[in-house]
């Protein structure tokens, strides 16, 4: 890279490689009967759906980092995005007490902890929508891709 024109098409190129990694992890699901495999691949996409939009430190750009706009989600997905990156934010990344709404129960001889995090069922529902959002995303952020790349001295 020598400029920041060239530094946008390599992130754009770089996002395109995160939520191909989304798509692919989401379809190994099928053939993974285990649950906890099932729950962590799904992490994993989340993880990877959120990297682009993150917040990129870039090389050449001044001030700003680098990060898709949500203006590239696809029309009537925004709240399959939003909830995405609530995931990644609160539950995935990191461990919101907040969010997770954690009670402290007494048992006869220890303590348990219950708590309103995500389970299996939401998670593999939530899998699907987001298999459709990384799809149709991926579409877009080649197109973007092939633009810039064009445009590129």
């Amino acid at each position: 890279m020598k400029n920041e024109q060239q530094e946008k098409f390599v992130f754009y190129r770089f996002c395109v490689s995160d939520i191909s990694e989304c798509c692919k992890t989401l379809l190994l699901l099928d053939t993974m009967p285990d649950e906890d495999v099932r729950f962590a691949l799904i992490k994993s996409a989340i993880i990877a759906y959120a990297r682009p939009f993150s917040g990129n430190d870039p090389v050449y750009r001044e001030k700003t980092k680098w990060r898709l706009p949500e203006t590239v989600v696809p029309e009537g997905m925004i709240q399959t995005h939003k909830k995405a990156l609530e995931y990644r934010n609160k539950f995935v990344a990191h461990t919101d007490l907040s969010y997770r709404k954690p009670e402290l129960l007494r048992a006869p001889r220890h303590f348990a902890i219950g708590h309103n995090a995500p389970g299996y069922s939401e998670m593999n529902e939530f899998s699907e929508v987001l298999a459709d959002l990384s799809r149709s995303l991926l579409d877009i952020l080649w197109r973007e891709a092939h633009e810039l790349e064009s445009e590129l001295v």
